[in-house]
């Protein structure tokens, strides 16, 4: 069976991550397809409220098999993200399975992992210049990973003038290339956020394989 699931991202620019849960699914023998609806495009758009963007979906007669929902913790304990998502989607759909996606503070704090592909994004793979990249022991306490990923990537370009401010205003499609290279299977497993990502996802293989007609 091929289950049919909707990722609702923060932005844009994290719409990657539907690729990466595909193939965690996968590792866990469930085939999923992700599908990464743009709301902006509708007619009213909905807010930022997971109820309120889920609402949008099965308002259109798009009912999934799974949701799932990226929520960056930016600060917060993560718990109450993890209760902001099942109180949403207990509100609007309470038997939908779904996992909840949280990177603690923000999604940077996991781009910040892979020093090679912040040189080859900046376009100087071969370039020494010091990053200022924290162990990865200190990846998910920096207060601001966006900032340090901007400026690492800068640092890494090493332009200067108008031909930095053109490299800074292409931030995001850097952040979704990095995104896209994210190795599933490096640094990123140390991490306590990524630690509970893969251990949500076993309970949906777990909650989908017993619920699965015999």
């Amino acid at each position: 069976m091929i289950y049919r699931a909707i990722f609702l991202a923060d932005g844009s620019s994290d719409e990657p991550l539907g690729e990466h849960l595909e193939v965690l699914c996968a590792r866990r023998d469930l085939a999923v397809r992700v599908t990464t609806p743009d709301l902006r495009r509708l007619p009213r758009p909905p807010g930022h409220r997971v109820a309120d963007r889920l609402q949008a979906i099965l308002d259109l007669g798009d009912i999934p098999d799974i949701l799932f929902v990226h929520r960056d913790a930016e600060g917060q304990d993560p718990e109450r993200r993890f209760t902001e998502v099942d109180r949403a989607v207990a509100r609007v759909c309470r038997d939908l399975p779904h996992v909840a996606v949280v990177p603690v503070r923000m999604t940077e704090a996991w781009l910040l992992l892979d020093e090679q592909s912040i040189r080859e994004v900046a376009g100087r793979p071969n370039s020494t210049v010091d990053l200022g990249l924290p162990p990865v022991s200190g990846i998910e306490t920096q207060p601001d990973p966006k900032s340090l990923l901007e400026c690492a990537l800068e640092t890494a370009s090493g332009l200067t003038g108008r031909r930095r401010d053109r490299f800074r205003r292409s931030f995001g499609q850097h952040r979704r290339t990095l995104l896209q290279r994210l190795d599933i299977d490096g640094p990123v497993r140390r991490l306590k956020a990524w630690q509970a990502l893969e251990s949500e996802l076993d309970d949906l293989a777990a909650r989908l394989a017993e619920a699965a007609p015999s």
